[in-house]
């Protein structure tokens, strides 16, 4: 039977793409997810 779906595959392009991103531009791609993302860390109480 053979899978509609190669999740490792996906997982390993997207990770590919985004690591791209990320070395060609570290501060923009990084204020982009905090924009879409929003604050992330944990709070301390």
């Amino acid at each position: 039977m053979k899978k509609k779906f190669d999740a490792v595959e996906f997982q390993r392009k997207v990770r590919k793409e985004l690591g791209e991103k990320y070395l060609s531009n570290r501060e923009a791609f990084l204020h982009e997810l905090e924009e879409k993302y929003g604050d992330l860390q944990k709070k301390k109480d």
